[in-house]
């Protein structure tokens, strides 16, 4: 039998799916993932993650499971020691797994907790772990709010000395792993990257590489006819939106799209390795995102527990499969889930993971075939009412000068009423239910890609809203649980 293919994810963080330059930006500056698309991977311009936050999204993906199937709808809710994935199913299926990154996956209370997911974690050394954030005094002095969120001392070593940070520190692990790989096993690299997360900073050249002039238009902020959630004139309260001039918030995406920019050529970097030692061919690559980031959008920084936007859910999704298999490369518009990736492996890899995933394989749609993967694509945010301690603890006692302070007030109140919302997106309409509020959205997407006018109760859209309602309710209930497969005896 032949040896399974190696496996490659890499998932940077808070990654727009926006900003590519084979999808149509012209600003963005992607040129490796560009190549990898133009002949040997296809891309898809409509892959949604299923939770606008890290940890949440992450277990999503990783499980093949909806948030809500056990509960992974906080930051501090990770996967546990019984709970399947996607890293412990290869493990014992004869891979070779290397964690080169982040965790906002599992729980680890000890270093030696990582075995039971990878064979080798990689983590950058102290000195490169965390660099020192600091704003220029001025500005900081003018607003202390954006002391934290804009700008960075990029290097201890000095200017014109190359710049060596933690997400460098583990891209070069992961790329010694490839070099020194025996080939005896499989292997599968999951890279997971800090990077375009905020704090936004940059490096010089690829800063000076992006063109501010052909920035795509923020979103704007709706008046109040829009019917949007007040959650996001809380949040722009406390992040102190009003003070930032149309200059500064162009200047924030600029440095957003230079992150983006570093993001590719790391990537890059990893592909090269997989090139140099031969590895190319016989490996599947994985290029996407745990969720986007507002980056001006709504004059809003960052992501937010609260609201489900396109520009938070949507996310890159490169696929570059091994040389044998089918392939028809380029762009896509078919929608997309990111538990999609999970069912894809295991059925390409011939792999039965011991319980039902929720996703779909995208074995067709690389091959080329037309047809919808899904009518609809899900994603869930916020706190049911008996839940909000839990989920307030993640910021209730966050010191002053951390950058998730600044979402304290808007995100406790929220969660205290009651903040739990579910979303129904096809191609052409987007749908929100609101547990508690009866606040619901319902937005034309063809004519409103910015979400900027709710049309829910409008009697002209009576009938789209009762038919998202529906798929939104048939959703609840075709994913409310898994079966386990274990059975238990009726018997003494």
């Amino acid at each position: 039998m032949p040896q399974r293919p190696n496996i490659v994810l890499f998932v940077p963080d808070s990654y727009r799916g926006d900003v590519l330059g084979h999808q149509g930006n012209p600003v963005a500056r992607t040129p490796n993932l560009d190549a990898l698309v133009a002949t040997e991977a296809v891309s898809y311009g409509n892959a949604f993650a299923q939770n606008p936050v890290c940890t949440p999204s992450r277990c999503s993906f990783m499980t093949g499971w909806y948030p809500h199937v056990h509960g992974h709808r906080s930051m501090r809710n990770m996967l546990k020691e019984h709970e399947p994935n996607l890293l412990s199913v290869l493990r014992s299926s004869g891979y070779d797994v290397w964690w080169a990154g982040r965790n906002d996956l599992v729980r680890v209370r000890q270093a030696s907790d990582y075995r039971r997911y990878c064979d080798v974690k990689v983590a950058p050394a102290k000195s490169h772990a965390f660099q020192q954030y600091k704003f220029p005094a001025a500005l900081a002095a003018a607003d202390p709010r954006r002391s934290v969120e804009y700008g960075g001392v990029l290097s201890r070593a000095g200017v014109g000395a190359p710049y060596f940070d933690g997400d460098a520190a583990c891209v070069h692990g992961a790329i010694e792993l490839i070099r020194s790989h025996a080939g005896a096993k499989p292997f599968c690299c999951y890279v997971a990257l800090r990077d375009p997360h905020p704090p936004y900073y940059a490096l010089e050249d690829y800063y000076q590489a992006i063109n501010p002039a052909r920035l795509p238009p923020r979103i704007p902020v709706p008046g109040a006819a829009a019917r949007l959630p007040a959650a996001l004139d809380a949040l722009r309260a406390e992040y102190g939106s009003a003070t930032l001039s149309e200059e500064q918030w162009q200047d924030l995406r600029r440095i957003y799209y230079a992150m983006c920019a570093r993001v590719d050529a790391l990537f890059g970097e990893v592909v090269a390795a997989l090139r140099e030692r031969g590895l190319y061919d016989h490996t599947w690559i994985f290029f996407f995102s745990d969720h986007g980031d507002f980056a001006g959008d709504y004059s809003l920084p960052e992501k937010t527990h609260l609201t489900l936007q396109d520009c938070l859910l949507r996310s890159p999704l490169i696929v570059k499969p091994p040389a044998d298999v089918p392939l028809k490369p380029g762009n896509r518009r078919q929608l997309v889930e990111l538990l999609d990736i999970t069912a894809t492996l295991y059925d390409f890899l011939g792999i039965d993971p011991g319980y039902a995933c929720q996703g779909v394989s995208l074995r067709a749609s690389l091959a080329g075939a037309p047809g919808a993967l899904h009518e609809a694509v899900f994603a869930e945010v916020g706190a049911r009412k008996n839940e909000g301690e839990f989920f307030n603890a993640e910021v209730a006692n966050m010191p002053p000068d951390n950058f998730y302070s600044h979402q304290r007030r808007a995100t406790l109140l929220h969660h205290k009423a009651g903040s739990y919302a579910v979303m129904c997106r096809t191609l052409k309409h987007k749908y929100i239910r609101r547990c508690y509020t009866g606040h619901h959205e319902l937005f034309d997407l063809a004519a409103d890609p910015g979400e900027t006018r709710n049309l829910s109760g409008r009697r002209r859209y009576a009938k789209i809203e009762r038919r998202m309602e529906t798929l939104l309710l048939d959703y609840l209930l075709r994913t409310g649980d898994v079966l386990p497969r274990e059975q238990d005896s009726r018997q003494l």
